[in-house]
């Protein structure tokens, strides 16, 4: 399997793909870079370029001036995971643009290579990494999938970017990505510790590093992904199986900046707090969801694990009517209100929905206000999700938000030069971004 998956990743021609999945690239290459640029303006990722030096071509989401690649691709895969707005695929259970657009953007910058090339260079990166992913069943215990197959995604990405149509290149990507995985502590990210920022920038690097090393022939140890990857780094190893045709039309991309675990909650206190507006005097409020969501049901303290936390999460929907970049910030979840709901917040494990996932995340909310009224919400396959995947309109608006936020006024110039990729250069839509960060 995997010599025939090398040789359809390596042909990868993103002008010759149908229409819909042409789409789907460009707006995963947009709302990535709109992620980069939301995150980079966080303290901590400021600080992680502070005095750095090195010059190059590649562009730092924030940054003004070029950068060495790997600078670039370390820094922005640390920016794209600070917010928990990433990309994802629910059934290989990980991030794949989010690895690959990092990873190749930088390399087609450096190179000056054209833009419908690092179109064709993430599809295929998604694509393959996708692929292993799925066959993974999940991660072991205590192991965040950042690092797996998403760095095996980066990997093939850069090799489709440098050795198009060489299939002898892409496996020895494939497998040399395979043999060198990161397996990235999940304890670090779920309580909410800045550190797990650069997980994501370290597989982003590696994997770009090491789809380099196989384009110059080095070569791995064949059959490392049945026999060193399947051992240390998947939880139910089935190989590489059947085909599902464009996985890059079942990933999501995220409605709320939060873990994708949670999202079946939070899409159900949305529906709740759409109808009512702020809820300022809600009494109490029970969740039950699936087991890996139930396991968020810590009250968050500080910002960052309030990305990972049920009660926390909730507690900010319901008093600020929405839960997005504006509200989540450390003054919200550390106000004695935000503190007082979440503590009022029960989430309860429910058997009944473990059979809705991984198909979904499903959730049911019932919020009980002070006069004894009572509403509930409910939700199975969260928005922005394999059928409920956000149209183009609603996807580029998040793109503009996110970048306006960061960069205000200014997200224009560069969503017009993602879309301007097929006709123009990686290097235009760097200089569109260090532009709007002068």
């Amino acid at each position: 399997m995997i010599e025939q998956l090398a040789a359809t990743a390596a042909a990868t021609d993103w002008a010759a793909a149908p229409a819909a999945v042409r789409d789907r690239v460009v707006d995963l290459v947009a709302d990535t870079i709109a992620v980069a640029a939301l995150g980079s303006g966080r303290p901590e990722l400021r600080a992680l370029g502070a005095g750095s030096g090195g010059s190059g071509e590649s562009t730092v989401v924030g940054s003004s001036r070029g950068w060495p690649a790997a600078d670039a691709q370390f820094r922005n895969g640390s920016a794209i995971a600070a917010d928990q707005l990433q990309d994802g695929h629910r059934p290989a259970r990980g991030h794949p643009a989010s690895h690959v657009v990092p990873a190749v953007l930088a390399v087609a910058e450096e190179r000056d290579l054209p833009g419908g090339e690092l179109l064709s260079a993430v599809l295929a990166g998604y694509e393959v990494g996708v692929r292993v992913g799925r066959a993974m069943g999940g991660t072991p215990d205590g192991v965040h999938d950042i690092g797996t197959w998403g760095q095996v995604g980066a990997a093939a990405g850069v090799a489709r970017l440098l050795a198009p149509g060489d299939a002898a290149a892409m496996r020895r990507a494939v497998e040399l990505a395979g043999s060198a995985v990161l397996l990235s502590d999940a304890a670090t990210i779920f309580t909410g510790r800045t550190g797990g920022h650069a997980f994501l920038g370290a597989s982003v690097q590696l994997g770009a590093s090491l789809g380099a090393a196989a384009v110059a022939g080095l070569e791995p140890l064949p059959g490392t992904l049945d026999r060193h990857f399947a051992a240390v780094a998947a939880r139910d190893w089935s190989g590489l199986g059947r085909d599902h045709g464009h996985e890059v039309l079942r990933g999501y991309t995220k409605a709320h900046p939060t873990c994708a675990h949670l999202h079946g909650v939070n899409d159900a206190v949305a529906d709740i707090v759409a109808a009512t507006g702020p809820l300022p005097d809600v009494a109490r409020v029970e969740v039950r969801t699936f087991a890996h969501a139930a396991r968020f049901g810590a009250v968050a303290d500080s910002e960052l694990a309030a990305r990972f936390s049920v009660p926390t999460s909730v507690a900010v929907a319901l008093l600020t009517g929405r839960l997005d970049e504006t509200t989540l910030t450390a003054a919200t979840v550390s106000s004695p209100a935000v503190r007082d709901l979440a503590a009022r917040v029960q989430v309860r494990h429910d058997p009944a929905l473990d059979a809705g996932y991984p198909a979904g995340r499903p959730a049911r909310v019932r919020v009980v206000r002070a006069d004894g009224t009572v509403l509930v919400g409910a939700a199975d396959l969260p928005r922005g999700d394999g059928p409920r995947a956000f149209d183009r309109a609603a996807s580029r608006a998040k793109a503009r938000r996110l970048l306006d936020h960061r960069f205000p006024g200014r997200a224009a110039p560069v969503l017009a030069a993602v879309d301007g990729l097929a006709g123009g250069s990686a290097r235009a839509l760097g200089a569109a971004l260090r532009a709007v960060a002068a």
